[in-house]
């Protein structure tokens, strides 16, 4: 089980805890144009309102990508970190692989612990990405590719590059409960039969690694009609399967009512109790669909 701090409280990540939802929103590449240019201005508006937004719809916390090359990156992401974490009280994940950037938000965080969203199997991610999770307390997310398979394809593949991960991160004293390890998602309109690899891999993570799992579902509805309807389909799947955690978009209609049930029918919600709170909340006009 992976531990992250806010001034909320903890937040736990892991087996038999209730499947975390992050708010994958805050992508300056995904965004219109004026939010590029607040940016650059300095200002934060469209992204926290989107972080907020976020709230609103119930998920847990914020994933942040700045990355771009207009945007001066370690000026800019120590600042939206503690904005976002200042008006939402919520775990941050950065999702950088910038040095300066990522010591600069993780220094100005503390003493909450914060996630690094993502480290690779490759060598050089791995020695530049890993002192840096060590020296601030960060847990991280590990990609399993680029050492030996590049994007594997297969269980064997992905655990293979989990591994190289896992015992990188020992190595630099990071302990295994801060390591979560993402199952890869794949656009199955492009990869017909990779969910069910997701799927095996998830549950390998669990059992044989021992590790927290991750997966950024966005990609599931690529190419199809309709898309939100195959995403809300591989996340209710993926669930029972070991999901823990998954990056989503908040605006999904009906993203948090079939996020309830899985935990529910999966074990992770015993006796309903959140999924009855959600409905609730939801009476009272609290929270969207």
């Amino acid at each position: 089980m992976t531990v992250l701090t806010s001034r909320r409280g903890e937040l736990h990540i892991g087996p038999a805890h209730p499947t975390v939802l992050i708010n994958d929103q805050l992508r300056v590449m995904d965004q219109r144009p004026e939010a590029l240019a607040e940016l650059r201005a300095g200002r934060l508006d469209t992204l926290l309102e989107l972080a907020e937004q976020g709230q609103r719809a119930g998920v847990d916390m914020v994933d942040i990508l700045l990355t771009h090359p207009e945007v001066d990156e370690a000026a800019l992401l120590p600042r939206l970190a503690c904005a976002v974490h200042e008006a939402l009280g919520c775990p941050i994940s950065l999702d950088s692989r910038h040095p300066p950037a990522l010591e600069a938000a993780l220094k100005a965080l503390q003493p909450y612990k914060a996630l690094i969203n993502s480290v690779t199997a490759e060598r050089e991610s791995l020695e530049t990405l890993l002192p840096i999770a060590r020296h601030y307390g960060a847990a991280i997310v590990g990609m399993p590719i680029g050492h030996r398979h590049g994007l594997p394809r297969t269980v064997e593949g992905r655990l293979e590059e989990a591994r190289i991960i896992i015992e990188a991160a020992g190595r630099h004293g990071i302990p295994r409960e801060d390591i979560i390890i993402d199952a890869i998602c794949l656009a199955s309109s492009a990869e017909p039969g990779s969910m069910m690899v997701t799927l095996q891999t998830l549950k390998a993570l669990h059992e044989e690694l021992g590790v927290t799992t991750i997966l950024g579902i966005g990609n599931a509805g690529f190419g199809m009609p309709h898309g939100t309807s195959v995403v809300l389909a591989y996340l209710a799947a993926a669930i029972p399967w070991g999901l823990d955690a998954a990056l989503v978009d908040p605006t999904t209609p009906q993203l948090l009512p079939t996020v309830r049930a899985a935990d529910f029918l999966a074990g992770k919600d015993p006796y309903g109790l959140r999924y009855i709170a959600y409905y609730r909340v939801r009476e009272r006009g609290e929270i969207g669909t």
